[in-house]
């Protein structure tokens, strides 16, 4: 009995996170998400508290398949260079299909929410912290290793990878072309190659 509501509940998040993420949170009503988990009302507020709460919980299951290809990425990689490419090219596939003209769910939080909830915009720095941690680590290891160059200290080419790899999701909003956004990730990996 509790698979089935938990079933049920990873259900209606993906449900309520599609609706978030193509309307966003101010454009989303109640009425939306009632339509679209198949809940009432009471029940979602009684799942999951307010329209918010529900908000961030669709947030943390976005992170968590998002965490989901990076983890990907960086056990099929031979070395920290390596692992970078992947990361960018794990979400190749989700950039060229219909859904990547949504954008990043997270990227699109941050342009509408960081700073109209205080909330929200502390997910967004840990989150934000996190993958940016994950990249400090794999430039330290790569310029120990000696695959990532030295010319600029781990943060700094931290930032720039975080930076590029932003870029790069929105970039995919528009351009659907495999060719350029391959391009985009050669040219970034030349940078600390």
């Amino acid at each position: 009995m509790s698979r089935l509501e938990e079933f049920n509940r990873e259900f209606a998040v993906r449900q309520a996170m599609d609706v978030f993420w193509e309307k966003g949170y101010n454009g989303t009503s109640i009425q939306d998400l009632v339509d679209a988990t198949g809940l009432n009302r009471s029940s979602i507020y009684n799942s999951f508290g307010s329209k918010l709460k529900l908000y961030k919980t669709t947030l943390q299951f976005y992170q968590k398949e998002s965490g989901g290809l990076f983890q990907k990425a960086l056990l099929n990689a031979n070395d920290p260079l390596e692992a970078i490419r992947l990361i960018f090219e794990s979400f190749l596939p989700q950039i060229l299909s219909k859904e990547g003209d949504k954008g990043c769910y997270a990227m699109n939080c941050k342009s509408e929410m960081a700073n109209q909830e205080g909330d929200i915009r502390k997910w967004l720095l840990a989150n934000q912290e996190n993958t940016l941690d994950i990249f400090n680590e794999l430039i330290k290891e790569g310029q120990q290793q000696k695959v990532i160059n030295a010319k600029e200290d781990s943060i700094t080419y931290a930032y720039f990878i975080f930076n590029a790899f932003q870029g790069f999701r929105m970039t995919g909003i528009l351009v659907k072309d495999s060719k350029i956004l391959e391009t985009i990730i050669n040219n970034t990996i030349k940078v600390i190659q």
